[in-house]
């Protein structure tokens, strides 16, 4: 495998020893063996990776600078004082950037990895892991500001970076927290970031998860997501994606204990080529659960969205209550919107619906705003814009909800609205 070609080189350049050692070489072992996913995979049906097998991209281990005066100014804009920003650049932690933690959160690097991986790239973040992070939270702690965990990559030594972050969150038991996983980088360059973040929820928490992903048009992002609900416990997550020339977004959520609530949001505006997929596996591993699932996206150009969603409900998981739906609106002839929504139930006393939408605005709607004197260029955007938006005011806090809507408004900036 081409990305695996200068493993040697990070290994050398950061050395590891112990349980990193071991978890590195597992990674690097699988990935060599597996290879990259190609459409020939029933999970990767409708998106090709091979242009990130073929970039020859270098791990931001063995290629480390500081960042310039103008990227200092790009990433300084991408922070908000209504959050505790905790800053990584190109995959390791700018202390200068960021804020003291708040009481109760405490990071600290993990003494022990996953017996097993995901995929190839999941096995690739840990063959080029070079600091795993793992943030824990007290139980019965309240923490009231927004924690954005924000990545921001840069190329700007000239060559094709990859970055592997790797975060683990611990939400001890009748806690509450609200955190942001933020992904930007330096515009109209190349690079690919590979991440993962994997979040407990104790019993009876509140969490909630929000993955914000605005990188630049030409770079790639591969993430991957997987959150454990315990019992009693209230999970909010919202996956929001307007950048990178392809991205995918895995995310697993397992309900492990009744009397779980579950609301999976999704939010997607692309255009030109871009490329972006959300799948997720939704499972019900004990009954007594309620999961609900949107994903809506507006596609561009020849742009092309993929979502595959599949709800499990395994045997024994009696009264879980499960919904799944995707909508796409499509501004041009050329976007294409493949869904795949799923269900597999192995239990006889639930209640499992799902479904997708893929068209263009409703006249109906558009005819109704102009005939209030609403001229068309602008009936058009408004009727997209509130399409998008009544999911991120389904996040119930405000100040996410206010700085998800900027980037909102960023993104409709560039789409072609006024046709």
């Amino acid at each position: 495998m081409n990305l695996l070609s200068t493993y040697d080189r990070f290994s050398q350049s950061n050395p590891a020893q112990g349980a990193l050692a071991t978890f590195r070489q597992a990674g690097y072992d699988y990935a060599l063996n597996k290879g990259l996913p190609t459409r020939k995979d029933e999970d990767w049906h409708y998106t090709s990776v091979k242009a990130i097998g073929e970039a020859g991209f270098v791990s931001s281990g063995i290629t480390s600078f500081e960042p310039s005066h103008e990227t200092l100014l790009q990433i300084k804009a991408r922070l908000n004082s209504d959050f505790t920003n905790i800053v990584f650049f190109n995959g390791v932690l700018n202390k200068t950037l960021s804020a003291d933690l708040p009481a109760g959160v405490v990071l600290r690097e993990p003494d022990q990895y996953p017996a097993q991986f995901d995929d190839a790239f999941d096995a690739l973040n840990g063959a080029y892991l070079t600091k795993a992070l793992e943030v824990s939270i007290a139980k019965e702690t309240s923490v009231e500001k927004p924690v954005n965990f924000i990545f921001f990559t840069s190329n700007e030594g000239g060559t094709n970076l990859m970055v592997h972050p790797r975060i683990r969150l611990e939400v001890g038991a009748r806690s509450s927290v609200k955190v942001l996983e933020s992904h930007y980088g330096l515009q109209d360059t190349v690079y690919f970031v590979n991440s993962v973040f994997d979040l407990h929820i104790a019993d009876s928490a509140k969490v909630g998860y929000v993955r914000v992903q605005a990188e630049s048009e030409q770079a790639f992002n591969i993430g991957r997501t997987r959150i454990v609900v315990e019992k009693n416990a209230n999970l909010e997550s919202l996956a929001f994606a307007t950048g990178a020339a392809l991205s995918r977004h895995s995310l697993d959520v397992v309900l492990n204990g009744p009397g779980s609530n579950s609301e999976i949001l999704g939010v997607y505006a692309v255009r030109g080529s871009q490329h972006v997929d959300n799948t997720s596996l939704i499972d019900h591993h004990v009954g007594e659960c309620n999961t609900n699932q949107l994903y809506k996206g507006i596609l561009d150009g020849e742009s092309k969205a993929v979502f595959c969603g599949k709800v499990l409900i395994e045997k024994g998981a009696q009264k879980a209550n499960s919904a799944q739906l995707n909508n796409n609106l499509l501004l041009s002839t050329k976007a294409e919107a493949d869904s795949k929504p799923c269900l597999e139930i192995y239990a006889d006393d639930v209640k499992a619906a799902h479904g997708s939408t893929v068209g263009q605005l409703n006249r109906e709607e558009l005819f109704y705003l102009q005939s209030r004197a609403i001229a068309k260029e602008k009936a058009i955007p408004m009727l997209s814009y509130g399409f998008l938006s009544e999911v991120i005011y389904k996040i119930s806090d405000e100040n996410i909800q206010t700085w998800l809507s900027r980037h909102l408004d960023e993104a409709f900036s560039h789409l072609s609205l006024n046709r």
